[in-house]
């Protein structure tokens, strides 16, 4: 009624604007490993959703986390797609890490060929779900594979600058390796990196010395031992 009197008095003194946002979505996104840290998920959501949120853990009636977290985001418009908005893939992976989401109002999505619009019992095509070809499947695929950050094929997920990188991983000379790479002369490139080797072997080699010294030393007051006791013995 609003709108089919907007140009008529009294309401065509005023704008009338809607306030619900047919956009948002209340996204739940389940990883099968819980240690993937937040900020990757919400990378790989800022692909296809605006003002993706801080994550919510989502806890059972006992009050423990079930893996699951939420995000509050808003759909982008897109005119290929079967309702005008841009739908993230309902499976997923961030590197070797696998994940699934759903939200309300979500359009039928297919494992097959990783589109919305029909499920797997239903698909037909033959198309690879890396590369897009319907010349062949994704076992067959041999295009460069794609970051599943941000979709970059320059590099993959490991190295991809919206990976976010701990304390340790940063120190340990790692990206996004949790500080298992070793740290080696050639990672120091801050001029220091050759002082600090050679003053960590010294240390090292200054440690093996005196443990070498207080295994002499307590062989030879062993010994001066041994020969007391015979001594007395003998006495």
């Amino acid at each position: 009624m609003a709108k089919e009197a907007e140009k008529t008095g009294p309401l065509c003194h005023y704008a009338v604007t809607s306030l619900a946002k047919n956009n948002f979505r209340v996204v739940t996104v389940t990883m099968y490993n819980p240690h993937v840290k937040d900020e990757e998920v919400r990378a790989f959501l800022g692909r296809y959703m605006d003002n993706v949120s801080s994550a919510r853990y989502l806890r059972d009636s006992l009050g423990f986390w079930n893996g699951r977290r939420g995000f509050q985001a808003l759909l982008r418009e897109s005119l290929k797609s079967v309702d005008g908005y841009l739908h993230p893939p309902a499976m997923f992976s961030l590197g070797a890490d696998r994940g699934t989401l759903y939200y309300a109002r979500q359009p039928p999505f297919c494992r097959r060929c990783m589109a919305y619009g029909h499920i797997l019992a239903s698909c037909s095509a033959k198309k690879c779900r890396f590369c897009g070809s319907e010349e062949h499947e994704a076992k067959e695929c041999d295009e460069p594979k794609a970051c599943h950050g941000c979709g970059s094929k320059v590099h993959l997920w490991r190295d991809c600058p919206a990976r976010h990188r701990s304390y340790a991983s940063a120190a340990g000379g790692g990206a996004g390796d949790g500080g298992r790479k070793e740290r080696t002369r050639a990672d120091c490139t801050d001029g220091t990196g050759e002082k600090k080797a050679r003053e960590e072997d010294g240390k090292k080699e200054e440690m093996r010395r005196m443990r070498r010294e207080e295994g002499k030393s307590g062989k030879e007051e062993k010994e001066k031992k041994a020969e007391e006791r015979k001594g007395a013995v003998k006495g």
